[in-house]
C-alpha cells in the first residue's frame, strides 16, 4: 500500500472537514505520473443519480491540483456529477494502486471537458498515509519559489549560485558557470532527503541528511548512510517531484531535470 518504504513514514491525523477551505493547493504537473479515475455514479435521462453502483462508470483525467483533502480533475465533456454525490478516486502506476472513496464538491462543464472538485473519505488511517506520502513530492516541487540572490554567500570560484525554497526544508540549489548559463551541477533537497549531480556524474546520487544536521547542530559528517531500498526511495521522491516543479523555477532548470529523470 504504502508508496515509500523506508521514506516518508508520515503519521497524522486526517483533516477536519472545517478546515478544508483553509488547506493548501498543489497544482499537478502534466507529466505526473500517475494515472488518474474518478468513478462516478450513473444519472438517468432527467440528470437524477442513480444509486445502483453497477451503473456508475470510471472517468480517466487529467489532475489539475491535490491537497490533503481533496483534489480536482478535467474529464471529458460527456462525464456528470452533482455536488454530493459519492464518488472514488483511483492513482495508479504501473502495478501500485491507490484507490478510496470521495464525496463530489463541485462539477463544472465547459466545452470542452468537465472539471471536478471532490473531497476525501479516508476509510482508514492505512490509506491516508499512502496518500499522504504521494502527495509530499507534489507538493515539494509545487513550492518552490526563487531565494533573495542577497541572501546567497557565493562561495564557489567560478560558478554563480541560485536557489529556491520550499515548504519544510525542501531547496533546489543551481550553480552555473560564469562564463555561461549552462548548469554545472544542482543540489535537490526534499526535506531529510536529497539528490545531488555535477558535470561527468551519468546520473543523480541520493544521501539523507543527520537528524542532528536537520536541526542546526555542527557533525563531522551532515549525511546518513542509507540503505539500497532507501537509496531507491530518495530516487523515486526526486523523480516523483520534478515533474511537478513551480513554474517560479526557470524553464531551462525544469527541462534539465525533467530529461534526468525520463
Amino acid at each position: 500500500m504504502l508508496l515509500f518504504k523506508r521514506i516518508l513514514n508520515l503519521n497524522k491525523p486526517a483533516p477536519e472537514p472545517d478546515d478544508k477551505r483553509k488547506t493548501k493547493r498543489y497544482p499537478v504537473g502534466n507529466a505526473f505520473p500517475f494515472k488518474a479515475v474518478v468513478i462516478l455514479m450513473g444519472h438517468d435521462g432527467e440528470g437524477v443519480m442513480i444509486s445502483d453502483k453497477a451503473r456508475a462508470q470510471a472517468w480517466a483525467g487529467r489532475l489539475t491540483n491535490l491537497s490533503e483533502v481533496g483534489a480536482n480533475i478535467h474529464m471529458h465533456s460527456a462525464a456528470l456529477a452533482h455536488r454530493g454525490e459519492p464518488c472514488v478516486f483511483k492513482l495508479s502506476l504501473d502495478d501500485y494502486l491507490l484507490e478510496f472513496p470521495g464525496t463530489v464538491a463541485h462539477f463544472r462543464t465547459y466545452p470542452k471537458y468537465t472539471a471536478c472538485g471532490f473531497s476525501f473519505n479516508f476509510p482508514n488511517t492505512e490509506i491516508l498515509r499512502a496518500y499522504l506520502q504521494l502527495l509530499e513530492p507534489v507538493a515539494i516541487g509545487a513550492q518552490l519559489v526563487p531565494a533573495d540572490p542577497s541572501t546567497l554567500v557565493q562561495d564557489t570560484v567560478g560558478l554563480t549560485k541560485e536557489q529556491y525554497q520550499g515548504g519544510a526544508g525542501a531547496i533546489l540549489t543551481i550553480w552555473r558557470p560564469q562564463s555561461h548559463s549552462s548548469i554545472y551541477s544542482f543540489d535537490f533537497r526534499m526535506n531529510a532527503y536529497g539528490v545531488r549531480w555535477s558535470e561527468g556524474m551519468t546520473e543523480v546520487e541520493p544521501y539523507g541528511l543527520s537528524k542532528l544536521n536537520l536541526e542546526g547542530k555542527k557533525t563531522k559528517s551532515p549525511f546518513i548512510h542509507l540503505t539500497d531500498t532507501e537509496l531507491e526511495d530518495v530516487r523515486w521522491l526526486f523523480c516523483l517531484a520534478v515533474p511537478n516543479l513551480a513554474k517560479a523555477v526557470p524553464l531551462d532548470v525544469r527541462k534539465f531535470l525533467a530529461n534526468l529523470v525520463a
